[in-house]
């Protein structure tokens, strides 16, 4: 299949979405019955000389091929099947599809750049040895710029700015002089949490797929993720066999290196608002104050990137120990490959997603109704913004308990999305600002 929406009937807001992929590239799974001579390297990373395109009769079309994903989780999602199809069960799902493996996944790229994708995928997606058959699409961040940047200016005697008390009624004393500038901890009453149980204990760890990370950021620094196996580790060598060598600090799936840095903002600014240090006498608390955050670069300094690098990015995620996955992307179209890896992140991660900027009900039986993934999946919390007037642009779901939709697609989450105050690359701040999809 090339999606989960049928060609015919889907909007042209969606086609445009499912006709934005790489070029040259496509995505294949093969039935697990299928003996495609999977072997595993030491480092646990999947091999295979097997001929797929023979196997296709694309044999004169396909420059190579490589399977996806590591042991670890290839072997754990044929066990996560019956997890996953109890889950649906769970949440009012009557006869669910059994959820796929993470076997036999193969990208292939062809021998000609200007190759007619789609056309490809027509020819071999009813071969009896597929599975489904897809183009690796391109995803985006929400389209967003920031304010005027401020630079946390901690020994200016003018800066006067207080914590808690300009805020909040809780006694919990906050001394970050940009506290007072983020509405949205009182908004969401993230206070009475810090002040009912606590700000957190280090023990929970939030991959931020995104743009990259400044994890040498002031206020990020203390709080990132640290891989101890590779940082006391030998340089060079994959010390934790985990696939990655020197992932002291999370991975950078777009320049193939150990430095998931931010050069588009957007992630810091997510890290920040999830995890900035808490009263430490710099910048902005997050709304939690001790947590591990996972610096995972799938989107270029453009703010897009692919499917192939974001599912990679799921896997490290939720392999390499993550109990929270952010992904403040979405799109309208819907990939086989994202859906699988995301359920054989959720029997151990929380995924959180943001709904989007089209302005669009999440439907089905409203205007211009059309769901956003993969906030709109049922096992993913879907974040949508304050629905006023200062957030038309936002996609929304106006009943998150209910669903008309099979799949039961649902948004659970009203948040504040915009004009919030967070980090920025470079041991700045600023706000955040959202422009609606177009």
């Amino acid at each position: 299949m090339v999606s989960q929406i049928s060609w015919g009937q889907t909007p042209a807001a969606v086609q445009q979405d499912l006709m934005n992929f790489k070029p040259g590239e496509l995505i294949v799974k093969l039935k697990d019955n299928v003996d495609a001579n999977v072997t595993y390297a030491e480092n646990g990373k999947a091999m295979s000389s097997f001929n797929i395109g023979e196997l296709l009769g694309i044999e004169d079309k396909i420059e190579s091929s490589s399977v996806m994903f590591h042991q670890k989780s290839i072997e754990a999602s044929v066990l996560n099947k019956e997890k996953m199809k109890a889950v649906y069960m769970s949440k009012g799902m009557t006869n669910p599809k059994d959820p796929l493996t993470m076997k036999n996944i193969f990208v292939l790229k062809t021998l000609n750049q200007q190759e007619n994708i789609l056309m490809l995928i027509e020819e071999i997606k009813n071969n009896p040895n597929v599975e489904y058959a897809e183009p690796n699409y391109i995803y985006s961040i929400d389209d967003f710029e920031v304010g005027d940047i401020v630079y946390d200016e901690t020994t200016d005697s003018d800066n006067d700015q207080e914590g808690s008390s300009e805020t909040s009624d809780a006694t919990i004393e906050v001394d970050d002089p940009l506290y007072s500038s983020q509405n949205n901890i009182v908004q969401t009453n993230i206070d009475d949490v810090w002040e009912q149980y606590t700000a957190g204990d280090g023990s929970q760890v939030i991959a931020i797929l995104d743009t990259g990370v400044d994890y040498t950021h002031p206020d990020l620094e203390a709080n990132t993720w640290i891989n101890t196996e590779e940082l006391n580790g030998v340089e060079g060598y994959d010390d934790d066999g985990n696939g990655y060598t020197d992932d002291i600090r999370g991975w950078d799936f777009i320049n193939i290196d150990n430095a998931p840095l931010d050069d588009n903002m957007h992630g810091t600014h997510v890290a920040g608002i999830a995890g900035a240090v808490g009263n430490n006498g710099i910048g902005i608390a997050g709304a939690a104050w001790n947590v591990k955050l996972m610096p995972i670069k799938v989107f270029q300094s453009t703010g897009s990137g692919n499917l192939v690098d974001i599912a990679y990015g799921v896997e490290y995620a939720y392999t390499n120990g993550a109990t929270i996955i952010n992904m403040s992307f979405t799109s309208e179209l819907q990939s086989a490959l994202l859906l699988t890896t995301l359920e054989n992140a959720y029997p151990t991660s929380v995924l959180v997603a943001a709904a989007g900027n089209g302005a669009a009900g999440i439907g089905p039986a409203c205007p211009n109704c059309r769901p956003f993934f993969p906030a709109a999946y049922s096992f993913v919390l879907g974040i949508q913004d304050l629905k006023d007037d200062n957030a038309d642009y936002s996609n929304y779901d106006p009943d998150p308990i209910g669903t008309a939709y099979g799949f039961l697609y649902n948004y659970e989450i009203v948040a504040p999305g915009t004009n919030i105050m967070s980090t920025i690359p470079n041991g700045g701040y600023a706000y955040g600002l959202v422009t609606p999809r177009t």
